[in-house]
């Protein structure tokens, strides 16, 4: 006890010149951590593969895709064989992901600003602004803690959320077609997608 006690005070000693290794990343400090990397790497000057999977590394560790594709298909995904649940679930990754980069690869020499986090429901609503030298776009982002870490279960761009937009989509395509088919269609989507495929 004495010596958690004394890590404590340490902590409290040195802070704000250090930060404490058990202190948990705010979720708008996350947000706005994944911003200015993805914005570094952007503008930086290695091949457009280069970058594009430096930012799919940036963009994986922040948006929790297994949540947002579980979302994304409800309870069709639990009465599907493991390996396909599996496979969609990765299928699903490379799918977020590119439409995440798309809409960050949208804007020239963005401008961020951030408000404050609120709570919404058992989640944590971070607002985002990007402004150009044209427009301004708002983009909120959907946090939740996962061992410790802040991560994005849902954006919304404009109001439109990306995890609903596909949950549209899947539940259109599942009244006519089988799991199986949407996994084809997946397929195809993505192939283009992954790294060395010249997306």
């Amino acid at each position: 006890m004495r010596l958690r006690r004394s890590a404590f005070a340490l902590c409290l000693v040195l802070a704000p010149l250090v930060v404490c290794a058990a202190a948990p990343e705010e979720p708008v400090a996350a947000v706005k951590r994944t911003l200015d990397a993805a914005l570094g790497i952007a503008q930086a000057s290695g091949t457009r593969d280069e970058n594009l999977a430096a930012l799919r590394t940036v963009a994986r560790g922040f948006l929790d895709t297994q949540a947002m594709g579980r979302r994304a298909i409800g309870d069709a995904l639990a009465a599907q064989p493991k390996d396909q649940q599996a496979e969609y679930l990765a299928l699903f990754d490379e799918l977020i992901v590119r439409a995440y980069l798309q809409k960050l690869l949208l804007f020239r020499a963005p401008r961020f600003s951030y408000g404050d986090a609120r709570r919404a429901g058992d989640a944590v609503l971070v607002t985002t602004r990007i402004a150009t030298t044209k427009d301004e776009f708002r983009v909120d982002y959907e946090m939740r803690e996962r061992n410790g870490r802040w991560l994005a279960t849902d954006v919304i761009v404009e109001g439109i959320s990306l995890s609903d937009n596909y949950k549209s989509q899947f539940h259109d395509l599942l009244r006519d077609r089988s799991f199986a088919e949407l996994l084809d269609l997946m397929r195809t989507k993505t192939r283009g997608a992954r790294p060395g495929a010249g997306s």
